[in-house]
């Protein structure tokens, strides 16, 4: 079980500080993301979860004519989605 949980943390903390927009349409916006994020963990488990650390997610969401700041600074922190369709989230901005 170790070894699953340290994997899904490297791989969390790896993919932190991005940006995903999925099905979205950002027109004349100005999305900015300083993220430092240090021994964090986000964890998603079942179907529709998602897990962030450090990142902004736009799923689905049109942004018209407008700013989105994270800067976020965060240690030591642990978020954990279970279930269906939640979300976990450390340091992060998710509009859907």
């Amino acid at each position: 079980m170790k070894k699953i949980i340290v994997i899904t943390m490297s791989a969390v903390i790896a993919l932190g500080s991005t940006a995903a927009l999925a099905q979205s349409k950002v027109n004349k916006s100005i999305i900015l993301n300083k993220s430092l994020n240090k021994g964090n963990a986000a964890i998603a488990i079942g179907k529709g979860n998602a897990a962030n650390v450090g990142s902004v997610a736009i799923k689905g969401s049109k942004v018209n004519k407008s700013i989105i700041l994270n800067k976020s600074m965060n240690k030591g922190n642990a978020a954990i989605a279970i279930g269906k369709g939640n979300s976990a989230n450390v340091g992060s901005v998710e509009i859907k």
